[in-house]
This record gives structure tokens, C-alpha cells and sequence, in this order.
């Protein structure tokens, strides 16, 4: 007969080793960065890479995704913001406040020109254009995602942002 710890410890690890089972395989797959292929069944897909190396920078652009699991379909719709870095990558930002998680939007135009380009209406933390904060409460810089190209269109992971620091 077990007692009460040994029953909780081997509880716990047949939930571990379940969840590392069914969960992670599937996790490494979607997220990978193999220049091969990628699965891009549950990322969002930016558009062409052609369409989003033009026009002006920083941008903000849309996105519709379906995320699927093992047991629901969920239809998500949002946006990020993109910038090129000095080597001419594009920069896919978050436009989820480090601060409290707030959606951070265009700051106003006479703030732009003190170098202010995204500002959180809630607790007014600003951002320049490569959305590092740069004044207010935020810890640190928006969070930013991969670029996964296929097929020429560009893609993200929008439940794996990477976190950045200062």
C-alpha cells in the first residue's frame, strides 16, 4: 500500500512524463527554425516578405491565425509592429507592454520627434522605433519573434515570443 507522499510523487512524474510525451514533439515541430521546411499549420503568415521589405519603417501589420491543439480550434486575430535592423533584417516586434501586458500603439506625432514612436496608453510607457523603452515603467523592450520563411511569405510563432533584454 502507498502512502500519502509516495502516491503524490508518482502522480506527479506520470503527469511530467505525460505531458513531455504528448506536448513537446509537437511543440519542437511548429517552432522549429530548420531551413528546410517548417510546419506553419498554427503561425501566422505576415504575407510575402517581398510586400513587407517595402514602404516605410516601422509598420504596423495585421494578422488572422487558427491555433490548433489536440482538442480545440481557436481563431486569433491581431497585429505587430516591423522595423529593418541595422543589417537589414526585418524586426518583428510585440505590441504587448513589458510593463502589465497593455497593447502599446502609435505615439503622438509631437512625441515622435523626440524619438518616442510607440507609447502604452496605460501607464504611458514609451518606446522608440526599435521598441526599446525608453521612458515610463517598463522593464525592458517589447518582445520580438522569428521570421520563419517559407514558400517566400513570412511567418511567427505568435504564442512563442522571444523575450528581450536591455
Amino acid at each position: 500500500m502507498l502512502n500519502r507522499r509516495e502516491f503524490l510523487s508518482r502522480s506527479l512524474k506520470g503527469a511530467a512524463e505525460l505531458l513531455a510525451v504528448s506536448v513537446l514533439p509537437a511543440g519542437l515541430a511548429a517552432c522549429s527554425n530548420d531551413k528546410k521546411t517548417v510546419n506553419t499549420s498554427s503561425m501566422a503568415n505576415l504575407g510575402p516578405l517581398s510586400e513587407l521589405e517595402k514602404g516605410e519603417f516601422p509598420k504596423k501589420v495585421p494578422y488572422k491565425v487558427t491555433i490548433k491543439d489536440a482538442w480545440t480550434k481557436q481563431e486569433r486575430e491581431g497585429f505587430v509592429y516591423i522595423n529593418k535592423n541595422e543589417d537589414g533584417s526585418l524586426l518583428i516586434m510585440s505590441p504587448i507592454c513589458t510593463h502589465l501586458g497593455c497593447t502599446v500603439g502609435d505615439a503622438e506625432e509631437n512625441m515622435q520627434k523626440t524619438g518616442i514612436r510607440f507609447l502604452c496608453p496605460c501607464h504611458a510607457g514609451q518606446y522608440d522605433e526599435y521598441g526599446i523603452n525608453v521612458g515610463g515603467p517598463p522593464p525592458r523592450p517589447l518582445d520580438t519573434f522569428d521570421a520563419y520563411i517559407q514558400d517566400g511569405n513570412v511567418y511567427i510563432a505568435v504564442l512563442s515570443p522571444r523575450k528581450r533584454e536591455k
